[in-house]
């Protein structure tokens, strides 16, 4: 019976370690975690750069990488560019912002939002 044990100990050994090869990874050794809490990460930003009121979210393209947030894309004004930082700054799990949001003269400023009496948002 000895034998039987310890042909599956070293059997489930085996799988563990070709489950463990097996875990992507990318070129820069970033662990399958990290990548995932990057994504997760630039989608907060995105949502909220998307909710905030003074901020028109759709001209910005944001990724992360080890919690850096790259903001990139165009801005209606330089006020509009540091709300976007300050937003991305005040996310969890953001370590740092690269704020590379250029202004583009003749964008269209964000339309103030209101709320109507069924409490929906409207643009």
């Amino acid at each position: 019976m000895t034998r039987k044990t310890r042909k599956l100990g070293v059997l489930l050994c085996l799988l563990y370690a070709a489950m463990l090869a097996a875990c992507p990874g990318d070129r820069m050794s970033q662990s399958t975690t990290e990548a995932v809490d990057d994504s997760l990460i630039a989608n907060k930003v995105t949502l909220a750069l998307y909710s905030d009121t003074q901020v028109h979210g759709r001209g910005m393209r944001v990724e992360s990488a080890q919690g850096v947030v790259e903001l990139t894309g165009a801005v209606a004004s330089a006020a509009e560019a540091q709300r976007a930082a300050q937003i991305a700054q005040q996310v969890k799990g953001v370590k740092a912002v690269h704020n590379r949001l250029r202004v583009q003269e003749g964008r269209p400023e964000p339309a103030p939002r209101t709320s109507s009496s069924s409490g929906k948002t409207r643009q």
